[in-house]
């Protein structure tokens, strides 16, 4: 067994002595776990293996796929447009994406995609993985795709389409490729370790290799069976590759937990970090306001801010609070404006259904316990 590494202070012991016991009985393969207050780190962890081999044990700077955690920096970057009044969120895509308005698309607004009530949850067929790397090519499938309902009547995850819709307006109103303001106005400055894609081979030597998910998925409705059908494909191949050709705003980042609560910390501090402002306090605080309490044909019962669900009785978050996002197979970022503290978790061993529910509710509840403790 490949001992834990890293630092813990002792307030959060707890989470230590979980993550550790995750390692030990093969809930985990590799992972690593980070806690940041005020901007600091109190916990960083890593630990376990990094290859299906069990060879290579997980190092302080090793990255693995967060699937669709990567939505967080999607609506970070759409956020920081929209406060710095770049973009309106209640004004037609079209406006900014003449091409988007095709097929009944015209009204359709940034806030619905937010929201995940556009009526743009799938793109009316189901990308190839080599397809889903070239951004102009889904830019053209996503201006042709029809409306799958009437926009905001109807709540259902956009977990493909989402990424390329904001990703697109975001390289169109900043006029840098998405990927790029990505670096220049949140990783870069953070100095967080969160990327879409590696070209040095010594980078993509620090990319875990994934132990793709297993067993049945929770049984959903038409809508949503309909969704996870056209992602299919793509998440089967994005599992056994592990490392992604270029890039795809939604799904695509390579990360660990370390740069994640970096990250995280523009939302749990208001804004604004190391004395540079990447968005208003304003802004945050209507990004964690309830905007949506909606039954969503993916995931259930979902209270959403402007994209990040929010404490909810179906999904209790660790504080009243926080915010939250996470991704396919387990990964995880929770973010508290009140209190300052970010959390994150990136696992290469990727749960399903009840598997990934236990994992996750435990953490959740230890963290939950760490906090009250903490105040």
């Amino acid at each position: 067994m490949v001992g834990v590494h890293g630092f813990c202070d002792e307030r959060f012991a707890s989470i230590r002595d979980l993550f550790c016991a995750g390692l030990e009985r093969g809930i985990d393969e590799g992972a690593s776990y980070a806690v940041a207050l005020n901007g600091q780190l109190v916990v960083d962890l890593w630990g376990g293996y990094r290859d299906l081999a069990r060879t290579k044990p997980w190092e302080a700077e090793t990255v693995v796929g967060v699937a669709s955690t990567s939505k967080v920096i999607v609506a970070i970057a759409t956020l920081m447009l929209w406060d710095r009044d770049l973009l309106d969120l209640d004004e037609p895509i079209a406006t900014y994406w003449p091409g988007f308005a095709q097929n009944g698309k015209a009204a359709v607004t940034p806030r619905q995609v937010l929201l995940h009530n556009s009526g743009l949850p799938g793109f009316g067929c189901a990308p190839t993985f080599d397809e889903s790397f070239d951004l102009d090519r889904m830019a053209g499938v996503i201006e042709r795709a029809a409306l799958w309902y009437e926009p905001g009547t109807v709540t259902c995850y956009h977990s493909g389409t989402f990424g390329y819709i904001l990703g697109e307006l975001v390289r169109r109103v900043s006029a840098l490729p998405f990927a790029q303001f990505v670096s220049e106005e949140i990783t870069e400055p953070l100095g967080a370790d969160f990327h879409y894609v590696f070209t040095e081979s010594r980078d993509l030597a620090r990319v875990a290799e994934l132990w793709p998910a297993q067993g049945p998925q929770e049984a959903l409705n038409p809508m949503g069976e309909k969704v996870v059908a056209e992602m299919a494909p793509m998440v089967r191949d994005f599992e056994r590759s592990g490392i992604p050709p270029g890039v795809i705003p939604g799904a695509s980042g390579l990360t660990n937990a370390r740069a994640l609560v970096r990250i995280g910390s523009i939302m749990a501090m208001g804004g604004e970090v190391d004395g540079r402002r990447y968005l208003s306090r304003h802004a945050v605080e209507d990004a964690a306001t309830e905007h949506s309490y909606a039954e969503d044909q993916v995931l259930g019962r979902v209270r959403r801010g402007l994209f990040f669900a929010l404490d909810s009785q179906e999904f209790p978050a660790p504080t009243p609070t926080t915010i939250h996002w996470g991704g396919h197979g387990g990964s995880w970022l929770t973010m508290d404006p009140a209190t300052g503290i970010s959390c994150a978790y990136t696992p290469n061993r990727f749960l399903v259904g009840d598997e990934w529910l236990r994992r996750q509710a435990k953490q959740w509840q230890v963290l939950t316990e760490v906090l009250h403790s903490i105040g």
